[in-house]
């Protein structure tokens, strides 16, 4: 146990003292920041944009006919140039019409009483009709009417509508759960490749196994590395709250100084509105994050063991890169593209799911009960190839073959399985 400890330990220290530890951590902060303060810098950057015109289908079938022009009156107030451009219409409103063929932004029907008014606004944009609900409500105060009651405003949305701000803001969290995922695995089994390759290429790898047994080598390998790993997600909290906090001084200090307009909402507020589950998603990134990373370290433990030189290196673990960043283009893409059928294929297999998975039950596409099943499946695999991978790494490990690679391997396996046999039997 003492050795065991000794080389998870120096293992770790080897990977933090390094200065691709510094640099990545520096990197993965950037990114972090820049992906929770996208909101912002949209805003910022929108907000100055010169502001057209609004051209309004207006219906008014109350008695008050000079609601039209007194609406007009109230909405361009104050503006050098008509901004709300008004046009009365008759007759029957269609609205399949207007949202497939209609060159108007918006359209006002006014129906029943000045005193009691029933108003349907139809527009794509809900700050508009909520600039245009109050300016109506004031119109109507303006009448002085008895008894006034507060009007019966109605939003009407396209039937294919989508918010902009809360798609932007889906993405960006599908983006801040499947980047930092990819980029600490991605750390975790290139570190554990290399310090396997590294012992190798200096024969010191012939001094530790004559030490310490070759699966407790195996093993130390791969928990020093989920130690980085966890390390390292407590750093990416750390560097999300960072984010946060300039995101909340960004947009206080733009408020202040007048380049935003304060109706930007609050990303944390607007994270748990459309994500009300998130203690639950989170925990399932966590888990998906250790077990999936446990995975991924054992192949890519095998694939080292397997190797002689760094070049070799890149060989054998290329097919694992190539899942890696098909699972990550899978997690932010597929589901934009509305690839269901594939999300959930791909949600069973488990070198797939520990990237896809989290993303996807994030995005609610499925439920909790497939997140466990994926989970349990991953977590079954790792056992599988944890039992079968430990006998060939035994074999491996103290070889120089350097024979072809398909050959390599199997020749490595089925050693592995014979020696495994034979211990089976005694």
């Amino acid at each position: 146990m003492d050795k065991f400890k000794y080389l998870v330990g120096y293992g770790l220290k080897k990977r933090i003292a390094r200065k691709a530890f510094v640099v990545s951590n520096i990197i993965v902060l950037l990114l972090v920041v820049i992906l929770i303060n996208i909101p912002n810098f949209t805003g910022l950057f929108g907000s100055g944009d010169k502001e057209s015109k609004y051209n309004i289908d207006f219906y008014n079938n109350t008695e008050q006919v000079s609601m039209q022009t007194d609406l007009s009156g109230l909405l361009n107030e104050g503006l050098e140039e008509e901004l709300y451009v008004l046009t009365a219409k008759t007759g029957e409103f269609n609205e399949e019409n207007f949202w497939e063929e209609s060159e108007q932004d918006i359209a006002i029907i006014v129906n029943g009483t000045v005193a009691q008014p029933v108003i349907a606004i139809y527009t794509d944009d809900p700050m508009i009709y909520a600039n245009i609900s109050r300016t109506l409500e004031v119109l109507i105060i303006n009448y002085q009417i008895e008894d006034y009651q507060v009007p019966q405003i109605n939003l009407v949305l396209p039937p294919d509508y989508e918010n902009p701000e809360e798609s932007m803001m889906i993405s960006s969290l599908m983006s801040f759960l499947a980047l930092p995922m990819f980029l600490l695995v991605i750390m975790a089994t290139q570190f554990v490749g290399v310090d396997i390759i590294e012992e190798k290429s200096t024969k010191a790898i012939e001094t530790i196994i004559s030490s310490v047994p070759a699966n407790i080598h195996f093993y130390s390998k791969i928990v020093s590395s989920v130690v980085f790993v966890i390390i390292q997600g407590v750093l990416a909290i750390i560097y999300g709250a960072i984010g946060i906090g300039i995101s909340k001084a960004f947009t206080t200090a733009a408020v202040s100084s007048g380049m935003m307009t304060g109706q930007e909402f609050d990303i944390i507020v607007f994270m748990i509105e459309i994500m009300p589950n998130w203690p639950v998603v989170l925990a399932m990134t966590l888990l998906f994050l250790i077990f999936g990373t446990l995975l991924y370290l054992v192949i890519a433990a095998l694939f080292a063991s397997m190797a002689v030189t760094q070049e070799d290196y890149q060989q054998f673990q290329t097919p694992l890169m190539l899942t890696l960043l098909m699972s990550f283009y899978a997690a932010m893409f597929a589901p934009m593209a509305g690839a269901e059928t594939l999300i959930r294929v791909l949600n069973y297999i488990p070198i797939f799911s520990p990237m896809l998975t989290p993303v996807v039950y994030a995005s609610g596409i499925i439920s909790i009960g497939e997140a466990l099943i994926s989970l349990v499946l991953v977590i079954g695999t790792l056992v599988l190839f944890t039992y079968l991978f430990t006998p060939v790494y035994k074999v491996s490990i103290l070889s120089y073959d350097q024979t072809k690679f398909f050959k390599r391997i199997k020749g490595y396996f089925k050693k592995g399985f014979q020696i495994n046999k034979k211990n089976n039997k005694k």
